[in-house]
């Protein structure tokens, strides 16, 4: 039985295998090969479209003509002012990004494979990004398996035009999920499975923090033999492209792509704005990096940095504060002592954003920071550890490897926050009811006494 854990992300992508014999688990990160046949753990997140109009994906040589198109990640699981393309633009990238991925996987494991994969999203709004992560993936793999019937060839001799009329967004439906054996996880509960398995964690309230590429993904919860318990997570709309300065002179909407020059893709996607424009209208090199790596600290904007840290507290104070709301109605124990015990409660780091260390902050009482390491893992069973872990690569493949163990289904269930004193609620109530017998066997002897008065 093979699971693929596929973290889709923003910046780049990773993918772990979990190849499971009995009861036995090993697990694989998948390895992508850039121009120069360097391999590496990760894939960036971007497409390069040409003057053909012909796309390529993931490692671009620098020198290559045309534009490159990324956060499509991002902008179909957002829809907001800020973003540079539509929702249905960025729908067909990230579909025919990940047939791209998704043609190599079964040129490898056949069909004999389920994906498990990540979503940004919180928790109002999990079942809206589940539908939508099944219908990029499930597209994907009609593009693959029935228009071109695996061959990768084709699918890349396809200008935009072509490829746009040969894809078909499919909607979603119980029964297409279940065909294709996808299930979808919130990426900020996907990391905590491979975090609390091993019981490296102690038991209690913890907070995991998960800075990515576009989003930051935030989970509350607690640790019950050595299973996550999830009471709420939330994700917000910043990440390393929001927190970086670097931007090329050349990033420009593509209203300015000439149709006389490029009239496949300026046919087909008119209102495409999220792309790197080329010194002019006949193909020349692009400007700009070819990645989505954000390499120096150098590159982590400070007053950025203090707006996106701003925003986050105010989401975790939100939190802390439901947390002390059930905490007065649950307990008798004075507030300051929840307070304290938050300061040595884990903060957990994990995510490309987190291994810069200016990002690494306290939140609203959580103070004892932790980037997440090998040391979390079950590292045994993990192909190439000792390379992942000299590269220090754990941070930021901990989503996929979460994702890649297999569970039977994707219901995650929210727990309410009152349910986190249940312990303590049950020894008040105890207490109450030790109380009551007590009272109660006082009235007893009491009542005798006045009835054994009257008979004499």
């Amino acid at each position: 039985m093979i699971t693929i854990g596929l973290d889709f992300g923003t910046h780049q992508t990773k993918l772990c295998v979990e190849k499971k014999e009995g009861v036995e688990c090993s697990y694989k990160f998948v390895k992508f090969q850039d121009d120069k046949g360097i391999d590496h753990y990760t894939i960036p997140s971007v497409i390069n479209i040409d003057n053909r109009g012909l796309l390529s994906y993931g490692y671009i040589p620098q020198k290559t003509k045309g534009r490159i198109i990324r956060y499509f990640k991002q902008s179909v699981f957002r829809s907001t002012k800020e973003q540079l393309m539509s929702q249905e633009d960025a729908m067909y990238y990230s579909i025919w990004y990940l047939s791209y991925i998704l043609f190599d996987l079964e040129k490898t494991y056949g069909t004999e494979f389920s994906v498990q994969m990540g979503a940004p999203t919180d928790s109002g709004h999990y079942e809206n990004a589940k539908r939508i992560a099944v219908q990029i993936l499930a597209s994907a793999y009609g593009l693959v398996e029935e228009v071109f019937n695996n061959d990768k060839n084709e699918f890349l001799q396809c200008d935009v035009a072509t490829l746009k009329k040969k894809t078909i967004i499919v909607d979603y439906t119980d029964e297409i999920k279940d065909n294709y054996g996808i299930l979808v996880f919130p990426e900020a509960y996907a990391c905590l499975k491979p975090l609390t398995s091993r019981g490296k964690i102690a038991t209690g309230m913890s907070l995991m923090v998960d800075i990515g590429g576009g989003t930051t993904d935030v989970s509350f919860f607690t640790i019950e033999n050595n299973l996550p318990q999830v009471y709420d997570f939330f994700s917000i709309n910043k990440g390393l492209n929001y927190l970086t300065n670097v931007q090329p002179e050349d990033y420009k909407a593509l209203s300015s792509f000439e149709p006389s020059h490029h009239s496949a893709l300026s046919n087909s996607f008119n209102n495409i704005k999220a792309v790197f424009e080329s010194n002019d209208g006949d193909g020349q090199q692009c400007e700009g990096r070819k990645d989505s790596n954000v390499t120096s600290a150098e590159e982590i904007d400070a007053e950025k940095t203090k707006i996106f840290v701003k925003e986050l507290n105010s989401k975790c104070s939100d939190l802390i504060q439901r947390l002390q709301f059930e905490f007065k109605e649950q307990t008798i124990i004075p507030l300051y002592r929840l307070n304290d015990a938050l300061k040595n409660r884990p903060l957990i780091y994990c995510g490309g954003g987190s291994t810069f260390k200016q990002l690494q902050t306290s939140y609203h009482g959580f103070m004892d920071k932790k980037l997440i390491s090998h040391q979390e893992w079950d590292i045994k069973s993990i192909e190439d550890s000792d390379d992942i872990i000299k590269k220090g690569l754990c941070p930021i493949l901990s989503t996929s490897y979460g994702l890649a163990i297999s569970v039977a289904n994707d219901n995650i269930k929210k727990l309410p926050f009152k349910d986190i004193f249940e312990n303590i609620r049950r020894v008040k109530e105890e207490e109450d009811a030790n109380e009551r017998e007590l009272y109660e066997a006082r009235n007893r002897c009491t009542n005798l006494y006045d009835d054994y008065d009257t008979y004499k």
